[in-house]
C-alpha cells in the first residue's frame, strides 16, 4: 500500500517540527490575525516565525483566510462568510469537513461567473465560526437561516456537498419558503462512522488531520508532488480499483485545472486547528442521524453521487432520491467521493448549472 506509507512518512518528517517548539497554536494564530504581538524575548519563537517555513506557511495560510472572508454578528452568535457574484439567485453552500468557506472554492469553482452570488460560509467550528452557534445539524440550518436574514437574502438555493448534507436537509425542510431549489452532492443523509475497512481513513481522521505540521508536509508535496498526494486521495475516498485509480492519476495530471482542484483541496484542509472543533462534532452529529426530514423537502432537488464512492455509500443516495418527493438521482459512473476530480467533472458541473438555472425563480 504504497500511498499509506506515503501519509506516514509525511506524519514523520512533520513531527519533527513540533521539537523544541516554544511557540503555541493560539500564538501563531494571533500572530497571523495582527491580534497580539508576541514577546521581543521569545528569541526562538521569533527565529522560526522569521526564518521557519512551516511558520511561515501556517502564518500566510491564516491571513490569507482572514482577508478572504467576512464576519456577521446574528442572534446565534459572529458567522464567518464570503459572497462571490454581484447579481443574481443565491446559491448557499454547506461545506463538507473538514472544510470551511474556502472549500466552495476549491471544489466548485465552476458555480462561480454564472450568473449566481454564491454564499460561502464557514459552519460552526469551522474557522472563525464559534462551535456554540450551533452543534446539531438543525441548528446549523437555523444558523444559515439568521445569516439569510442578516445578508437581506429572502430565498434561495442550497447546496450541502458531504457532511454538509444534514444541515442543507434540515433548512430546506425546516424553510419551505426560503428555499428554491436544494442539490445533494455526495451527501451523508444516513448515520455515518469512519469506516473500521478503511486504514487509511482511520488514520487520516483519527490522528493526522488535526496535526498542522502534517498537514503543512502535505500541502508542500502536493506543489511538489501532486499525484502522491491525489494516489493518496483517490484510494481513501474511492472504492476503484488500482488500475482504474492510476488511469484517473494519469487524466489528472494531464488537466492543469484538476491538479489545481487537488492543491487547494489539500490547502483547504488546513489549518487543522482551527478546523477541529467543527469537524470532531461533524464525527459525532454524523454518528446519531437519525430519520432526517427528508419526505418534507418541498424544493425541487438534484442528488449527485459517485457509484464508486467509498466515503459515503451511493445506496444512500438511492434511499434519500425515494424519500424526497420532487428528487432526480444523477449517479456518475466511476465518480467518488470528489466530483470535481472525476473524469465527469466537465458534466457535473453543467449538470448542476443547468439544475439551478431550470429552477431559478423567475425561470420559465
Amino acid at each position: 500500500m504504497p500511498s499509506l506509507k506515503v501519509w506516514l512518512v509525511l506524519a514523520a518528517c512533520s513531527g519533527l517540527l513540533l521539537v523544541a517548539s516554544c511557540m503555541s497554536e493560539q500564538e501563531i494564530y494571533e500572530a497571523a490575525a495582527h491580534e497580539k504581538e508576541l514577546p521581543e524575548w521569545r528569541i526562538l519563537a521569533r527565529a522560526r516565525e522569521q526564518h521557519g517555513p512551516y511558520i511561515k506557511w501556517k502564518e500566510a495560510l491564516i491571513r490569507e483566510l482572514v482577508n478572504g472572508s467576512s464576519i456577521m454578528y446574528t442572534r446565534f452568535g459572529p458567522v464567518e462568510y464570503t459572497v462571490t457574484g454581484d447579481s443574481g439567485p443565491y446559491l448557499i453552500v454547506m461545506h463538507g469537513g473538514p472544510g470551511g468557506y474556502d472549500q466552495t472554492a476549491a471544489l466548485f469553482s465552476g458555480l462561480f461567473g454564472n450568473g449566481l452570488r454564491v454564499v460561502s460560509w464557514s459552519r460552526p467550528g469551522y474557522l472563525r465560526t464559534p462551535l456554540q452557534d450551533g452543534r446539531t445539524f438543525q441548528e446549523q440550518a437555523d444558523v444559515a437561516a439568521a445569516l439569510m436574514d442578516n445578508l437581506g437574502i429572502a430565498r434561495a438555493a442550497v447546496l450541502g456537498y458531504s457532511a454538509g448534507g444534514p444541515p442543507a436537509v434540515y433548512l430546506a425542510a425546516g424553510y419551505p419558503k426560503r428555499v428554491w431549489a436544494l442539490i445533494l452532492e455526495c451527501a451523508v443523509t444516513q448515520k455515518w462512522v469512519i469506516s473500521s475497512d478503511n486504514l487509511l481513513e482511520k488514520i487520516y481522521f483519527g490522528h493526522l488531520m488535526y496535526e498542522d505540521p502534517f498537514l503543512w508536509a502535505s500541502d508542500v508535496t502536493s506543489q511538489i508532488a501532486p499525484r502522491l498526494i491525489g494516489m493518496s486521495a483517490i484510494e481513501m475516498e474511492s472504492s476503484l480499483d488500482r488500475d482504474a485509480q492510476k488511469r484517473l492519476m494519469d487524466a489528472i495530471m494531464h488537466d492543469e485545472h484538476k491538479v489545481a482542484v487537488l492543491k487547494n483541496l489539500i490547502k483547504s484542509m488546513s489549518p487543522g486547528e482551527l478546523r477541529r472543533d467543527g469537524m470532531e462534532n461533524d464525527v459525532v452529529q454524523l454518528g446519531s442521524v437519525r430519520g432526517l426530514p427528508l419526505r418534507n423537502v418541498a424544493a425541487p432537488t438534484l442528488i449527485i453521487h459517485g457509484t464508486d464512492d467509498a466515503d459515503v455509500p451511493v445506496a444512500d443516495a438511492h434511499l434519500a432520491a425515494r424519500l424526497i418527493p420532487a428528487s432526480e438521482l444523477y449517479l456518475v459512473r466511476g465518480g467518488f467521493h470528489v466530483m470535481a476530480l472525476t473524469d465527469s467533472s466537465d458534466e457535473v458541473t453543467f449538470r448542476r448549472l443547468a439544475f439551478l438555472k431550470e429552477h431559478a425563480p423567475g425561470a420559465d
